[in-house]
C-alpha cells in the first residue's frame, strides 16, 4: 500500500511538471500576441485539458488579475468550445469516419471516454456535473460534453448541467489557488484519495441467509 501511495504521488508531480511545461508554452504563444491578460485568460480557458483549472490560477498567480474578475471570464472562455462541440461534433464525427485513421482515433476516443464516465452512467445528467466539476486530467468539460454527446442527452441539457460542473470547478480551483502551496497538497491529497478509495474503502460482500 505504501509503495502503491509513493507511486501514485511520483506520477502526479510528474504529470504537474509536464503539464506546467506544456501550459507555460502555451502561455507563451499567446503571450505574444498584444492582447489585454483578461483576453488571455479566456484563451487559455478555451484550450482542451487545462481548461478553466489552468486558466484560473493562471491569471491570478501570472497575470495578478484579480480573482473576482478572472473567474466569470474563465468560466465563460470554458464554454464557448462546449457549444461548438454539442452543436457540430456529429458533423465532424460522420465526416471524420470516411477517413479509416481518423476514424480508429475516434473510436478508442469514445471508448476511453465510456470507461472514465461511470459517475455519468449512473446518475446521468447530475452525473455529467459532476464528471465535469471533479478538477482532474481525465474530467472537464470537454471531456464531459464528448460524453454528453455519446450516451445522448439533449443538447440544452447538456450544456446546462456542463455549465453548473464548470461552476463548481470554478469554487473548487479558485479556493485551490488562493491556498497555493496549501492549495496543492490538498489536490494531492484528494486525488490519492480518489485513486485509492477501491482499496481503502472496499466494498461490503452482501451476505445471504
Amino acid at each position: 500500500m505504501k509503495k502503491f501511495i509513493v507511486i501514485i504521488i511520483l506520477l502526479f508531480l510528474v504529470l504537474q511538471i509536464f503539464a506546467s511545461g506544456f501550459k507555460y508554452k502555451i502561455q507563451d504563444k499567446i503571450d505574444q500576441i498584444n492582447i489585454s491578460s483578461e483576453m488571455k485568460v479566456f484563451l487559455i480557458s478555451m484550450v482542451p485539458i487545462f481548461e478553466l483549472r489552468g486558466a484560473i490560477p493562471i491569471g491570478v498567480l501570472s497575470y495578478q488579475l484579480p480573482l473576482w474578475k478572472v473567474a466569470p471570464i474563465a468560466v465563460a472562455g470554458n464554454m464557448v468550445p462546449i457549444f461548438l462541440i454539442l452543436l457540430f461534433f456529429d458533423f465532424v464525427t460522420k465526416l471524420f469516419f470516411k477517413v479509416p485513421f481518423l476514424k480508429k482515433l475516434l473510436e478508442a476516443i469514445f471508448a476511453r471516454t465510456r470507461r472514465k464516465s461511470e459517475v455519468i452512467i449512473k446518475y446521468e445528467e447530475i452525473g455529467l456535473m459532476l464528471f465535469v466539476a471533479i478538477p482532474l486530467p481525465i474530467t472537464g468539460a470537454w471531456t464531459g460534453s464528448l460524453a454528453a454527446y455519446l450516451f445522448g442527452f439533449k443538447f440544452w441539457k447538456s450544456i446546462l448541467f456542463i455549465f453548473l460542473g464548470v461552476l463548481i470547478a470554478c469554487v473548487v480551483v479558485s479556493f485551490l489557488t488562493t491556498l497555493k502551496w496549501i492549495g496543492l497538497a490538498i489536490a494531492l491529497v484528494a486525488l490519492t484519495i480518489v485513486l485509492l478509495k477501491p482499496k481503502l474503502f472496499p466494498k461490503k460482500k452482501k451476505k445471504y441467509s
